[in-house]
């Protein structure tokens, strides 16, 4: 049996063993709901050519619920060590500051282009979400009269929306245009990066979103 180590040693084992481990697991627990954050929203505004990013949303659940395994397993051990189930090994020193190492260059090299992803998916969820709110206050406001409503702001008026929704309204997220709420008339798209409303013939208005700019769906804003 392999005799038991200083306990100096033993600390610092485990204050260079948390130094690294905590950071990791909450990188681990970011890059797993990114994953499943982005399955939802491929699954919610699905497109004919995302099939392959279902896929590797999909994979990245995996291997999200595999780096949350393998931190797991690292904290079972931490809590062994903790414990003197086990005993560190005379190298532990070395590779804990290898692990440290790796921590600090992790983030650079995955978790950051993901935090930038996930604000763009939360961001145009947002902006969907919102098109999908007028629409429905449209048919609200065609119930309730008889008839659609001139513009966006008679349903303002009306109480069936507290005001228009600001477009483009998530920082970091690399949007083509600025925060917007503004309407201009017509069904042709201008990239005016505000609603666009058009109510001529009396029937089913359209309304959408003018911006040609795509989405990460490679779909134009104003298709939606």
């Amino acid at each position: 049996m392999r005799q038991r180590p200083a306990r100096k040693l033993v600390r610092l084992v485990l204050l260079l063993r948390a130094a690294w481990l905590v950071p990791v697991t909450l990188m681990a627990l970011a890059y797993a709901v990114y994953s499943v954050f982005t399955l939802g929203h491929l699954m919610r505004y699905p497109a004919a050519s995302a099939l392959l990013e279902i896929f590797e949303a999909f994979f990245g659940v995996g291997l999200g619920a595999a780096f949350l395994f393998f931190v797991g397993r690292m904290w079972r051990k931490t809590w062994d060590l903790l414990l003197d189930r086990i005993y560190p090994e005379p190298s532990a020193v070395v590779w804990q500051a290898g692990w440290i190492a790796l921590a600090v260059v992790l983030p650079f090299m995955v978790i950051w282009p993901k935090v930038k992803d996930l604000l763009r998916y939360a961001g145009e969820g947002a902006n969907k979400g919102a098109l999908a709110q007028l629409r429905l206050a449209a048919e609200e406001y065609k119930n309730a009269r008889g008839f659609y409503p001139a513009n966006l702001a008679d349903l303002e008026a009306a109480g069936l929306v507290r005001k228009l929704p600001v477009l483009w309204d998530k920082r970091g997220a690399g949007f083509p245009h600025g925060p917007a709420s503004g309407v201009s008339d017509g069904a042709e798209a201008r990239d005016t990066g505000g609603w666009a409303y058009s109510a001529a013939g009396g029937g089913t208005p359209v309304i959408f979103i003018d911006c040609t700019h795509k989405d990460s769906r490679g779909n134009p804003w104003s298709s939606y």
